[in-house]
């Protein structure tokens, strides 16, 4: 009888005790970005692309990823990206801007329409190359200049 009470204490005891927990394991710290002056070596090596004038990033002007006109690349076009995308891809700290930029003698309305194709195209290659959507700020206009630029943002 003594050890069914004994039991029966232990049992109480046992039940009143703090319930062990394991931390909840905590959310991995975001990137740091790197400052956009360290930037500049990666960028400049960039095959097919030219540094801007005056600020921090590149142009890849002419027909170099697209012919004229046209919203898909020139053979071997995209490959020309995928040095970018590993420059992206190693400082997942960073945003960056891409502007993409379209101008024919076809109109604005046609050259938005060629802008905003380009860009859905290099968006998806760069999601692909596993580059985060929320990591990319694009702009697309119908205006002269290189058909895509690159800055790392601020």
């Amino acid at each position: 009888m003594q050890r069914l009470i004994a039991a029966a204490l232990l049992a109480l005891l046992t039940a009143c005790a703090a319930p062990t927990t394991t931390p909840a394991p905590s959310a991995p710290a975001a990137p740091l970005a790197v400052p956009v002056a360290t930037l500049v070596p990666a960028l400049a090596a960039l095959p097919g692309a030219e540094a801007l004038e005056g600020e921090v990033g590149v142009g890849y002007p002419g027909e170099v990823l697209f012919a004229a006109g046209a919203v898909l690349p020139l053979p071997g076009g995209l490959e020309l990206l995928d040095p970018l995308a590993e420059v992206l891809h190693a400082h997942p700290g960073n945003r960056w801007s891409l502007r993409v930029r379209a101008a024919t003698e076809h109109g604005k309305d046609y050259d938005l329409a060629l802008a905003e194709g380009r860009a859905g195209l290099l968006q998806r290659f760069f999601t692909r190359r596993g580059i985060s959507a929320e990591r990319l700020d694009w702009q697309v206009a119908a205006e002269d200049g290189a058909p895509l630029e690159v800055r790392p943002l601020p």
